[in-house]
């Protein structure tokens, strides 16, 4: 399976404008604007800042998130393994409220655009990532990630932890009024792929628990397992 290949005309990135008709009045804002603005005066004009050591950061903050997870699973198991989860579901719902509240999705541009349009906001500006676009029907939209900040430093199995801020995500999407849906992946970069390929499907409103809840749940247990069975074999 093939792997990237950088650079890429592909794709668009956060200030990138998608060709579908009415993203034109689409203002995608950022949360925590303030902090953003501070930081943009603090380095308008400077020849000797580097944008990759944000990535350096981020990269460490990222590591970090995984590493306590791991961490509080190995010594508190299954409540701990909750704990981290409902806190890293707080900063997804947080960080999508903050990117909702500060854009404009017009809402006479329909459910699925206003939702795919938004899913735009949430992979070009909440995760940073090189994102490829597209409208399947009103019930369904779909995108490729064609680089994300994490693709070479977390594997797949480690990417569960972003499961969990997306959770919040859908949280604050929903109670922004842009419905009930779900996602899954249908191919990885860490896996080998050329690209992370995605589906966004609308919920059937007899539907209770979210499939991307679900299979979070999954690997939750499959990360137990994990645990359990390298404990047995470090005392064998």
């Amino acid at each position: 399976m093939p792997r990237p290949k950088y650079p890429t005309k592909e794709g668009i990135w956060s200030r990138g404008r998608r060709p579908d008709e009415g993203y034109e009045r689409v203002r995608l804002g950022t949360p925590y604007p303030e902090a953003v603005e501070q930081f943009r005066k603090a380095v308008e004009g400077r020849k000797d800042f580097d944008p990759a050591v944000l990535f350096v950061w981020g990269t460490m903050q990222a590591t970090a998130v995984l590493e306590i997870l791991k961490a509080v699973e190995e010594a508190f198991g299954e409540e701990g393994q909750q704990v981290v989860r409902k806190a890293i579901n707080r900063a997804g719902f947080e960080a999508m409220k903050g990117l909702l509240d500060n854009s404009t999705i017009p809402e006479d541009l329909g459910e699925m655009k206003r939702l795919s349009f938004a899913v735009t906001g949430i992979n070009t500006i909440l995760y940073a990532s090189l994102e490829r676009p597209w409208i399947v029907s009103e019930d369904r939209c779909e995108f490729d990630i064609l680089w994300c900040p994490h693709q070479d430093c977390y594997t797949a199995f480690d990417c569960r932890v972003q499961r969990y801020f997306v959770e919040g995500m859908i949280q604050a999407a929903q109670e922004k009024g842009f419905g009930r849906f779900t996602a899954w992946v249908e191919e990885l970069i860490p896996k080998g792929a050329d690209r992370c390929h995605f589906v966004v499907k609308r919920l059937p409103e007899d539907q209770d628990r979210n499939p991307w809840h679900r299979y979070s749940d999954e690997l939750g247990r499959k990360a137990l397992r994990r645990i359990k069975e390298e404990s047995r074999d470090r005392m064998e």
